[in-house]
């Protein structure tokens, strides 16, 4: 594995590492406390992350990095299912949602955008600032964790195990979400090689995506009032393995008009499985929500970083493994709904 892979690795790893630790922390102590600790960790290892002199020092500091990040990013979904419940709840997570898929598919183009004028290390400095900006919002948070506190952490973890409609609701949003980390770690070769696009062009097509994501995401906002909750997670399953379909289905006489229609709608289908399925997995556990939230994070990144490992390790210059592995995921997602349904877990 290259030197630089190896990071990203380690990223994901302190990132599932700080949920784990600082979910539980979180329901124990509040909310605030380990938002502002995350952020001041996540600030001091960035800033030492633009002064490493050696992969080594990349290596450790990336780490920290992102235990920091997990130990204020758990905390999200927690202050919302503290103030909030069942539709209203999940209301609030598609506006969350917005800001959380959004962003992972805009850090490219600002990352790209800095690159074009400075070093790699001015992505760090950049982060660093914006963090610190966040913390000004942070200060105007109320308290929210509950008056309850449970002490006990790993009987809280075995609590959400036993729940096995929330267990397996984690799983359907975690494959829901990593077909979209597929085509993150495939968007380029999809576009830029395959197809031979532009760069400029690249960076259009890509905020198509973010554009149908924020649409579909309002619309599950709008059809909260009339439908329920898992139906219209459902719904955003169906509509995420149809257009994984209709991918796989063309496969042999794609355009880049279909592959970047066909992948708008298989994103966008995430604005009405993000935020249903969160809402539907913490509704049970309002007391230890940041730690239930935890779980939910950390079972989805490891999921998405499998999926994208086989992403690598199939890849032969076509784009048939990506859009099987998407229509895979998607599959596996609407299965588990099925049972859910059919069985009323």
């Amino acid at each position: 594995m290259d030197e630089v892979e190896i990071t990203l690795s380690l990223y994901l790893l302190g990132f599932s590492f700080g949920q784990l630790i600082g979910g539980p922390l979180s329901d124990r102590y509040g909310r605030k406390i380990f938002i502002f600790t995350g952020l001041c960790i996540y600030i001091t290892f960035s800033l030492l992350i633009s002064q490493a002199s050696s992969i080594h020092e990349l290596w450790a500091f990336r780490f920290f990095q992102a235990i920091g990040g997990g130990f204020a990013v758990v905390n999200t979904n927690a202050i919302i299912r503290d103030i909030y419940h069942g539709k209203e709840s999940a209301r609030v997570f598609s506006i969350i949602s917005m800001i959380m898929m959004v962003a992972p598919m805009v850090a490219p183009i600002i990352g790209t955008t800095i690159l074009s004028f400075y070093s790699w290390k001015y992505i760090f400095i950049f982060l660093a600032i914006y963090t610190f900006c966040i913390i000004y919002f942070i200060t105007k948070l109320p308290e929210t964790s509950p008056k309850t506190k449970n002490k006990n952490i790993f009987k809280n973890y075995g609590r959400i195990f036993l729940n096995k409609k929330a267990i397996l609701l984690i799983f359907a949003g975690g494959f829901g979400f990593s077909g979209m980390f597929v085509f993150i770690t495939k968007s380029s070769f999809i576009y830029m090689d395959y197809f031979g696009v532009d760069a400029k062009y690249f960076t259009l097509l890509f905020g198509l995506n973010v554009f149908t994501l924020i649409i579909f995401s309002r619309l599950n906002m709008h059809y909260l009032k009339k439908y329920a909750t898992f139906t219209l997670l459902r719904f955003g399953v169906s509509l995420q393995l149809l257009s994984a379909i209709g991918l796989y289905a063309f496969n042999e006489h794609n355009t880049i008009i279909s592959v970047a229609f066909f992948i708008m709608i298989y994103v966008g289908a995430l604005g009405f499985i993000f935020a249903n399925a969160i809402a539907l997995v913490l509704e049970d556990f309002g007391d230890i929500s940041a730690t239930t939230n935890s779980l939910y994070g950390v079972i989805g990144f490891i999921i998405a970083s499998f999926v994208g490992f086989l992403a690598s390790y199939f890849h032969d210059d076509t784009l048939s493994p990506i859009f099987i592995l998407m229509v895979s995921t998607s599959t596996l997602s609407f299965l588990i709904l099925l049972y859910i349904k059919k069985f009323k877990v």
